[in-house]
């Protein structure tokens, strides 16, 4: 299972990322290049807009998932947009996910 995120080259309208969740990543990737798996993916594919893989957790989760949504992390989480300060989520001790700042590059695993 994995957590990935997509930066588009171009923005589509307010869209610039795409944050989601699979237990196959490359299966879903070749999904997303039909044009197929998510909406967003398949307008952007038929606007002509290239995007790429920037970033993977490989033991993500659904919950993972729905914090970067809901939080707005995706700008502060790719390293295209914030090559100066990449940023990791971490679990607080409720259990909760939270964005943190990450010293340095974005480290060797987390980028596709």
């Amino acid at each position: 299972m994995a957590v990935y995120l997509l930066h588009f080259e171009t923005p589509y309208r307010h869209a610039q990322h795409y944050v989601g969740f699979t237990e196959d990543l490359e299966a879903r990737l070749e999904r997303h290049r039909a044009g197929n798996g998510a909406r967003l993916l398949e307008v952007v594919t038929q606007a002509g807009i290239a995007w790429e893989l920037v970033r993977a957790w490989p033991r993500g989760s659904r919950e993972l998932e729905r914090a970067i949504k809901r939080a707005g992390h995706s700008p502060r989480l790719c390293p295209v947009c914030n090559p100066e300060g990449c940023w990791r989520m971490r679990r607080g001790e409720d259990g909760r996910s939270r964005g943190a700042a990450g010293a340095g590059g974005c480290g060797a695993g987390d980028r596709g």
